[in-house]
């Protein structure tokens, strides 16, 4: 097997379990935001409105986003959408991590501590977070790789 084909097939997966990722924690954060309210709340630093913002749109947007890198029609929009989600959520973890934010961030909505996808996602503050978090944007980074060799 060419190192195209490996490209192209690694491109795929990683598109689905991005994609999947963003629909699936959208979809939790509608059914309920009660962890995601509480984790922006630590935030003092930002304003109400914009805190209210990401609160009532983010779930929407993930899913939208996720959608879209499905589909691959807008790769232009939806690849650097992706990117600058995953990369807003590490950057997150290490803010709630260095700040010492205890508990769920509310990335996965309320899925209670001892339930089977807590347990592999883990959405609480520290190192597995940070790491999983930083794998995710190096995988939205591989994508970037389809868009140059479209062109």
């Amino acid at each position: 097997m060419n190192s195209s084909k490996v490209l192209t097939y690694t491109q795929t997966f990683f598109r689905i379990v991005l994609a999947g990722l963003l629909i699936f924690a959208g979809y939790l954060k509608i059914q309920d935001n009660t962890a995601l309210f509480e984790t922006v709340a630590y935030m003092t630093w930002v304003p109400l409105g914009m805190k209210s913002l990401v609160i009532d749109l983010l779930p929407y947007v993930e899913i939208i986003v996720g959608g879209l890198l499905l589909t691959t029609l807008v790769d232009k929009v939806a690849i650097p959408a992706t990117a600058l989600i995953y990369l807003s959520f590490f950057i997150f973890a290490i803010y709630g991590f260095s700040t010492g934010i205890e508990g769920d961030c509310g990335c996965f909505g309320d899925l209670g501590e001892n339930s089977f996808l807590n347990s592999i996602l883990g959405s609480s503050f520290g190192w597995q977070m940070m790491i999983r978090n930083g794998v995710f944007v190096a995988m939205s980074g591989v994508l970037f790789l389809h868009i140059g060799r479209r062109r």
